[in-house]
């Protein structure tokens, strides 16, 4: 809903640099011109912020995979495959907390 929006900002924009062109009112395209410029890095934002949500997603659903995990290894405790599923499930979360360490120092 949000890309609309901005989408329908970004072509209103575009309208109004088009018709500030057609009566010469140059300043008026300047400006035009930043506030498009900002409407981008509002944009840039909001992604960075989406990527941040989805790992942390993603980091929390591995965590509840592991602790369903570990409850079945309560009934099952010899049973090897959970116990390497477990440990890949960690490898993975220690890969996305590097992810959302990493997301978080270029935001």
């Amino acid at each position: 809903m949000k890309f609309r929006k901005t989408n329908l900002k970004v072509n209103d924009y575009l309208d109004l640099y088009l018709y500030a062109g057609s009566i010469g009112d140059t300043s008026w395209q300047l400006d035009i011109i930043e506030k498009l410029k900002n409407t981008d890095n509002e944009m840039e934002l909001q992604n960075e912020s989406l990527s941040i949500n989805n790992l942390w997603e993603k980091y929390n659903n591995i965590n509840k995979e592991i602790l369903t995990t570990y409850h079945q290894l309560r009934d099952q405790s010899s049973n090897k495959d959970l116990h390497e599923k477990i440990w890949d499930l960690k490898q993975q979360r220690i890969s996305l907390s590097r992810q959302i360490r990493l997301a978080k120092k270029l935001a």
